[in-house]
């Protein structure tokens, strides 16, 4: 009350996680703590579907947020609620964000989250890593905007890193990387780099329905108002997708997936 207290000078910072497992189909665990929630509706397909949510509305420099899914002999389709966002940090403070996926016993795991937005001046690294056994597949689905074009905003400076590890039997299968942070503008606009896009997307898929996923995939771009290539090679596919609008992208990606025989899309991708 005489002006003599000491206050923190440190910005209040978002933590969440949720870990969720199902069992030969039955939910065997579910937990979440802080600005992470996850949410089981009810479904009609094959797959459980669970649904991520961050209720801190977005991700900041120094926020940090873990995703635990397992699916052992269980169909599991895992999204959010919402795109990511990733906001504007004003610290130098990197946010995290750390998924973790595994299938076993015949288990399938799709992860299939809405896009993430990069806003300028944002702060984020990513890592996703999968554990699957030769039985077992998954399909991943990643989709970046390069800031909000609808605000008129070009991203020149922000700090995004991207890294996928996928490993079969403990054996590592799959790798990439990505990294933005300098000359971002320059880069993006390069045809090495994003060709100009507002949105870039990678798809990847591990499992035994290899040749129908990739027949189904090819069947679909022929039409789409995006740029795509598919590449399949020791065991994997792995789709690239450029859009110079994000609704065309999201679009294109709606029709792939639902292209796919047997292929459940979550709800929220259509509300």
């Amino acid at each position: 009350m005489d002006g003599t207290g000491s206050f923190a000078n440190t910005l209040q910072r978002s933590r969440g996680a949720a870990d969720v497992v199902f069992r030969e189909n039955a939910l065997d665990r579910l937990y979440q703590s802080g600005a992470a929630k996850a949410l089981l509706p009810r479904s009609h397909g094959p797959a459980h579907e669970i649904v991520l949510v961050n209720t801190a509305g977005g991700i900041t420099g120094g926020d940090a947020f873990c995703y635990d899914c397992s699916a052992d002999a269980s169909h599991l389709l895992v999204t959010t609620q919402a795109a990511e966002r990733a906001y504007a940090s004003n610290t130098t403070d990197i946010a995290s964000l750390k998924v973790r996926l595994s299938a076993r016993n015949g288990g399938a795991i799709h992860w299939l989250p809405q896009e993430t937005i990069l806003f300028d001046q944002s702060r984020l690294a990513r890592t996703i890593d999968i554990d699957l056994d030769v039985s077992s597949e998954c399909l991943v689905l990643e989709s970046l905007v390069f800031g909000r074009h609808a605000m008129g905003e070009i991203l020149t400076n922000c700090h995004f890193t991207d890294r996928w590890r996928i490993r079969r039997d403990g054996r590592l299968i799959h790798a990439e990387a990505v990294r933005l942070d300098d000359n971002i503008t320059s880069l993006l606009g390069t045809s090495a780099g994003a060709a100009g896009a507002q949105m870039a997307a990678t798809l990847v898929y591990v499992g035994p329905r290899l040749a129908q996923v990739r027949a189904d995939i090819e069947a679909s771009l022929a039409g789409l108002e995006v740029r795509a290539a598919l590449s399949v090679w020791q065991g994997r596919l792995v789709l690239r997708v450029l859009a110079s609008q994000t609704m065309a992208g999201k679009a294109g990606l709606l029709r792939i997936l639902t292209a796919m025989r047997g292929q459940q899309v979550p709800r929220v991708w259509h509300s």
